[in-house]
This record gives structure tokens, sequence and C-alpha cells, in this order.
């Protein structure tokens, strides 16, 4: 029984370092999506990473805790609205590269114009970044205290099951 507690309380702990490492990666990743200097592809890479990193932290979904879970899904969420977002730049880079010099020049009078008006990303992108960005803060801060907790519940089974006599 206490290899079993030790067992799901191991599955929980990793679930939630991955988790951590791929919200801190969809940080980076939406901070990089309102630069105007980012490039679209390495970013959209990025994301797809970051994406699989969820998926790899809610893969012992049964054994996780609801608390893990929710995190995990919010955040998961969240990174697949700005995969989507990506893949609509990159969509929009590459279509508009192949289509011919004259477009080409139009194409980067009007990134010049975009650049003006805030960079790379349109108005609504932007509000739907930040959207996100809201999201998962509040994800991530009630993802930090769960895991604190976690830890010391765990701290305190092992300590509690070893017996000086």
């Amino acid at each position: 029984m206490l290899l079993l507690v030790a067992g799901v309380a191991a599955v929980n702990l990793s679930a939630s370092i991955t988790f951590n490492q791929a919200t801190a990666s969809l940080n980076a990743n939406i901070k990089a999506a309102q630069d105007e200097s980012t490039d679209i592809t390495t970013l959209k890479a990025q994301q797809q990473q970051t994406d699989a990193q969820f998926a790899e932290a809610g893969r012992m979904r049964t054994l996780l805790l609801p608390q893990v879970k929710d995190a995990i899904d919010a955040n998961a969420s969240i990174s697949s609205e700005l995969t989507k977002i990506t893949l609509k730049q990159a969509e929009a880079q590459n279509s508009g590269s192949d289509s011919g010099q004259a477009q080409s020049a139009q194409q980067s009078e009007s990134s010049s114009s975009n650049a003006k008006k805030g960079g790379a990303l349109t108005d609504e992108q932007k509000k739907q970044v930040e959207e996100l960005m809201k999201a998962n803060q509040q994800s991530t801060d009630t993802q930090s205290n769960t895991t604190q907790s976690e830890q010391k519940a765990t701290q305190n089974k092992g300590t509690g099951a070893t017996k000086p006599w």
C-alpha cells in the first residue's frame, strides 16, 4: 500500500515538474509572440515542443490529482490557442513568400506598415495573446500552490513512516 502511494506521489511530482517546464516555455513563447522581431518559424517549432511537453505532463492522467490535471488542462488549452495563432502566421508568411516578386514587394511594404502599427501581430492577435497571458498566470499561481502542498505532503509521508525503534 505504501509503495502504491509512493508511486502515485512520484507520478504527480514528475507531472508537476514537466508541467512547470512547459509553463515556463509557454510564458517565453507568449512573450516572443509579442516581439515583432521573432522568427515565426522558430516560434512555431518551440510552441509545438511546448504542446508536446503538456501532453507528456498529462500522460499518466488516471493517477494525477485533480488539481494537477486541471492545471495541465488549462495551460495546454492556452498553449493550443497560441499554436493555432502561430500556425496561421506561419502559413500567411509562407504563402506570401511563394507568390512572386511583385507580391513580395507589396508584402515588404505592408510589413513595414505593420511594424509601424505595432509589429507582426494584429491588434486582435495581440488581444488574444494578452488574454492567454492572463489566463496562464492565474493557472500558474494555482499550480505553484498545489505543487508546494503536494511536496510537503510527500515529505510528511516519508518522514512519518520511519520509526526510530
